[in-house]
This record gives C-alpha cells, structure tokens and sequence, in this order.
C-alpha cells in the first residue's frame, strides 16, 4: 500500500518512518482529496487490533483493525463543501494528516484512449483554458500500471483545476465533472483510470464471467493464454542468450518486450492494477467511454460489458449508476476494429441492451458526433456535456430531459412504417438516415416525416416493406432529434434484431 508521508506531531528520518510505520491509507486520501457528500468511507492498514480514528472537521468515526490489520471507517452526513479541511487518521502514537480535503460528488472514469483523451487534445483546449482556476473541481489521474494480482494501491494525486493543469485532465471527465458542477454548485471529483487501446475484458476482476452461459470456460482460456505467452518468452529469453548477430538480437529483444507477461490489455490486469485497490472508496456513479476495441465482436460485447459492470457492483457491495458512453460516428476500417460495415452499429446496439438490462447501466446518445477517419474525435465537450445530462435527469433527478429519444414501438401500415419515440422529435438533414426492407431482400433509402412523437418512413417503390431501421452504419446520416431544447440526437434503431 501507499505510504503517505506526512505524519502530524511526528518528527521521523525516512528509514524510521519505513521501519516504524504501519498506519497506511491509499493515494486517493491525499492532500486535496475529494470525498463523497453523504456517507464517505476511509479505510487503511494498522496493526493487528489497533484502534483507528478518523476526523473530518466536526465529524469523527472510528474503527478497529482486523486481525489482517485492515481497517474502515465511515463518515457520516458529510455535507458538500469547498472549505478545504484536515483529514486526520490516528492510531497510537502514529497520525496521518491530509490538507484541504472538500466534499462533493466523486465519479470514476474508466475506459480506452477517447476516456485518456485530455483536454489539450480537443478543439476546445482554448476556451477550457481560458476560464478562471476552480479548487471545487479536481482530477485524480490513476497512473497506468496493470499488474498480474490485485495492487493494494495506485499512483497519483489529486489536482485542482486550473488554467495550468486542466491541459493534462481527462477531457471526457473534465467536461463532464464541469457540467455537473454547474448545475449542481457542488464540489466534483474525477477519479480518472484508463488506457488506450485496451478490450473491457481488462478492466474486470478474474471469475466475472462465472455466472455466464456464453462464457463457459473463459477463465480457463485465459489463464492457459497468459501460460502460453509466458512460455514464449522463455524460448525467446533463451534465443537472446546465445544469439550474436546485433540484427538479430535487436528483433529479438523487440518480440520479447512484447510478450511481456503484465500488458495493459491483458487478461483482468487493469482492474487489478488501477480499479482493484479503489475499491471501498466512496463515489456516486462511474462513466465509460471503451468499446472500440471490441468492436469486432459487438453481440458478445453485451455479456463482456455486463458481466464487468456487475462485477464493479460486486466489489463495492452496491449497485451505483454506470453511464457508457455510445460511439460517436467513425468508418472503421481497421481489422482489429470492425469485420462490417456494420460493426460499429451493432455494439452501439449493445450498449444500449446493457442500458435497458444491466442494473445501474445507462447511456448517452453521440451518434451525431464523431469525425468519419479519426477513432478520435477532438471534440469532447459535447460528450461530457451528455453524460452530465443523463446524470442530472436519472442519478440527481434535477431535470426532466438528459437521456436521447427512444423508438417505443415500431408498426408496419401497408407502405410504410411508422416510429413512435417516447417524446416529441424532429427531423434535420431533409429526414436522411432511414431505409426500408422491400421484398426483394434489398434495403432502400427512405423518407420520412416527422408529427410529434410519430415518424412515419416510405421508400418510393417500396411495398409493404418488411424491415425498417435509421442511422444503421459505422458513420450514418442522421436526422432524429428531440424537439426540446436539450435537442439531443436519437440513436440508431432496427425493427428486427
């Protein structure tokens, strides 16, 4: 575990401090830490048996360390606040403190490159820049290092944000967490863990399949995978020893580095490095933005994504809300990202089963969004704007909009077909985006129109169409929106699944 340094009323050299230390809290409770209005658990090691106390202004708890010297405490009926406070923990002669802690709302932001996309990135680095610094708002960046077995801790520390620092803050969290802060005028938290390129499978604790049928032997798989890559390590360990040639060597060196047997997108390991040693901290809710990577096998994507979501729900011993984040537009062309031009479609469609089925899951719509060649898009403000919207309407219940337009029933009407949504829309772009089934097995482009909560599609020569379905492709034209004043985009449907 992480050994935070500062230790109150103690004056100690390092080697004392090492040798004599055994009142321990995880990186997160820092100096600038954001704890959780409500009820906020703080917990750590001590010595076997040892009373623990906690303070936090005018509110105190105290626990009892276990026999595994593991111990937690809860503070109750913390208020929101950005007067910064010391957070003291005591035990003994040993004390632990942590300067300028507030409270707020503290929501967990995980996934693949677009989630690790910072503010520098985006087109609207400038505007984020230009605004004044604000110590209620604060980013904790989990560095990346996946490990083989669940870590007892993580790297990192919070960071207030300001103009200076808001550069290097997860984009998609950073706009998010501003929103929220906005509408809420509450201190916000973003505890930030992510790494590009890597499948959902990493981010989810071994066993998290146990209960799924199409999973069977998953766990197995695995393992024998991390066996086999440790095995070919070892011959090419044993290659690089007795090889002379400097060519040769260098592209062995090259072949071993990659088979390294801790990867970011192996096997749990990101969950057991970066998710891992969070858990019991306390937070509201947790966002998404993953799926490219395993695009290729969206239907499975379903199970995979639920089983890691349940599995998060598992360790905090609650279910909490999980926003994801549906894939904005792109032409995926890379093998490793689609096998058709539907692809992209279909996990969308899958994340929107795991919204419906998953308890706790939700989702924003970004169909709209998205730059046709670049997996990613450099404009993020509308992506955390999304998530803060879906947040305020299902998670604070302070709006009545948030969530996009949903088809609630769809029936065919001799020629044509008519969409009901659960409110009113309507169309943009001369109603593109819609294709109709005719009866030659052949899809048509259609047309349609829009009357209140009702879309009604036809295709010029088309009769008693057998399917329907709008903005089905990796990068669709699109044309539904909600006719309110959120003017959020509906996302893609098809009448047959």
């Amino acid at each position: 575990m992480h050994m935070l340094p500062r230790l109150a009323a103690l004056v100690l050299c390092c080697s004392a401090l090492v040798s004599a230390g055994e009142l321990k809290l995880i990186a997160l409770f820092s100096d600038h830490a954001v704890l959780q209005a409500g009820d906020a658990a703080v917990f750590g090691m001590a010595h076997p048996g040892a009373k623990v106390n906690v303070k936090l202004g005018s509110v105190e708890a105290s626990a009892t360390a276990g026999n595994d010297g593991k111990w937690s405490a809860t503070l109750a009926g913390l208020k929101p606040t950005e007067q910064g406070k010391d957070l003291v923990v005591s035990s003994g002669e040993e004390t632990f403190t942590a300067h300028d802690v507030i409270i707020g709302e503290v929501w967990i932001g995980s996934g693949q490159s677009n989630m690790q996309w910072t503010v520098s990135n985006t087109s609207t680095v400038v505007e984020a820049k230009s605004r004044p610094a604000d110590a209620g708002l604060r980013v904790f960046t989990v560095a990346r290092t996946p490990k083989a077995e669940p870590a007892d801790d993580v790297q990192g520390s919070w960071v207030l944000s300001a103009p200076d620092t808001v550069g290097s803050f997860t984009a998609t969290g950073f706009y998010f967490g501003r929103e929220l802060r906005a509408n809420l005028k509450q201190p916000v938290g973003i505890i930030h863990s992510s790494i590009g390129g890597t499948r959902a499978e990493a981010w989810g604790p071994k066993g998290m399949y146990a209960d799924v049928a199409d999973a069977k032997d998953f766990d197995a798989n695995e393992s024998a995978a991390i066996k086999e890559r440790s095995a070919n390590l070892e011959k090419l360990k044993a290659r690089i020893a007795v090889e002379k040639d400097k060519l040769a060597l260098a592209k062995l060196n090259k072949a071993a580095a990659s088979l390294a047997p801790v990867w970011s997108n192996g096997p749990h390991m990101n969950w057991n490095g970066m998710v891992a040693p969070l858990v019991g901290y306390s937070f509201r809710g947790a966002l998404w933005y993953q799926g490219e990577s395993n695009a290729g096998q969206p239907e499975a994507y379903k199970w995979v994504l639920g089983s890691m979501i349940k599995s998060w729900h598992k360790a905090w011993g609650k279910e909490f809300p999980f926003i994801i984040v549906q894939l904005p537009r792109f032409h995926a062309r890379h093998p490793e990202l689609a096998v058709d031009d539907a692809s992209w479609t279909k996990i969308r469609e899958s994340m929107e089963w795991i919204a419906d089925n998953v308890p706790g899951a939700m989702q924003s719509v970004n169909i709209d969004l998205g730059e046709e060649l670049n997996i990613h898009p450099k404009d993020k403000l509308p992506i955390g704007e999304r998530l803060a919207a879906v947040a305020l309407q299902r998670v604070y219940k302070t709006r009545t909009d948030g969530e996009a337009p949903r088809v609630t029933k769809a029936e065919r009407k001799g020629d044509v077909w008519v969409l009901t949504y659960d409110r009113p829309v309507l169309l943009k772009g001369e109603g593109k985006g819609f294709g109709l089934l005719a009866g030659d097995g052949k899809w048509a482009f259609a047309q349609a129109m829009a009357d209140g909560v009702q879309v009604t599609v036809s295709a010029v020569g088309v009769k008693e169409p057998k399917e329907v379905r709008y903005a089905w492709a990796d990068f669709p034209e699109v044309c539904v929106f909600s006719a309110g004043k959120d003017g959020l985009p509906a996302g893609p449907y098809r009448s047959s699944k």
